[in-house]
């Protein structure tokens, strides 16, 4: 599953012309079981059923022999469609299929989950590859297909809650994804920060916001009090050593 994840995240990114808001994809569970549910029915054809846990999912299926393909290759294949598809008019070229390719590149569709099942169909043994994708794309407005992403810098145009910009070596362009750090602060060498509270949680012998304060372990005439990082002097005594 880790490699058709990765493998659609790289074809997202070598979309032409160049995507500004297009979303990394995670692997969902759940929309895998779905996958495996609408492979064992043997249609290419998506299911129109109404999922609970779903208020939209895309479908890409294909079936060919049995050995013949990998998946991998069936999702080179979806990929490939986009040769035929014409950004600028919005639609694919006549007598030509997209809605592979599409759906595979679809900005928002960030989740998806896939499943191979064979098929016994006219005597002979076929293989059907089925991915599921959330939100599910190939939305159309009057009769006319919605351009799958927004063209512009890659990662120009990701949502605020989406503003971290995934890339890998081999990807082409950036991918919107939920940032790695939200708060948009470091704790330095001296701390961890935890994403929840966006607070920094220091090392014995730092304090500080940032955890950028050496605290002062020297208490002369006092105990030192490690939960503030300071000294509590006996009386009589102050400054930071209790001097």
């Amino acid at each position: 599953r880790s490699q058709v994840v990765a493998q659609h995240n790289r074809l997202r990114s070598r979309v032409r012309p160049v995507a500004a808001n297009m979303q990394k994809m995670e692997w969902d569970e759940q929309l895998a079981m779905l996958a495996k549910e609408q492979a064992v029915l043997c249609h290419t054809d998506p299911s129109f059923r109404h999922f609970p846990s779903f208020s939209h999912i895309g479908w890409n299926a294909h079936l060919s022999d049995r050995g013949v393909a990998l998946f991998s290759d069936v999702v080179d294949a979806w990929f490939e469609e986009g040769k035929d598809f014409l950004y600028l008019n919005g639609r694919c070229r006549e007598n030509a299929t997209c809605q592979h390719y599409t759906q595979l590149v679809w900005a928002t569709s960030s989740h998806l989950g896939c499943a191979i099942q064979q098929c016994l169909r006219d005597e002979n043994l076929w293989e059907i590859f089925v991915c599921a994708y959330y939100p599910g794309g190939n939305w159309e407005v009057n009769g006319r297909l919605v351009t799958p992403y927004k063209t512009g810098q890659s990662c120009s145009l990701c949502t605020s809650s989406m503003s971290g910009c995934f890339r890998l070596w081999d990807h082409e362009g950036g991918l919107c994804e939920i940032p790695k750090n939200p708060c948009r602060m470091s704790c330095g060498q001296h701390g961890q920060l935890n994403v929840t509270s966006c607070k920094c949680k220091c090392d014995p012998g730092f304090t500080g916001h940032f955890c950028q304060v050496r605290c002062s372990m020297r208490c002369v005439h006092g105990r030192f009090k490690e939960e503030e990082c300071s000294c509590l002097c006996a009386v009589g005594y102050g400054g930071a050593e209790c001097t």
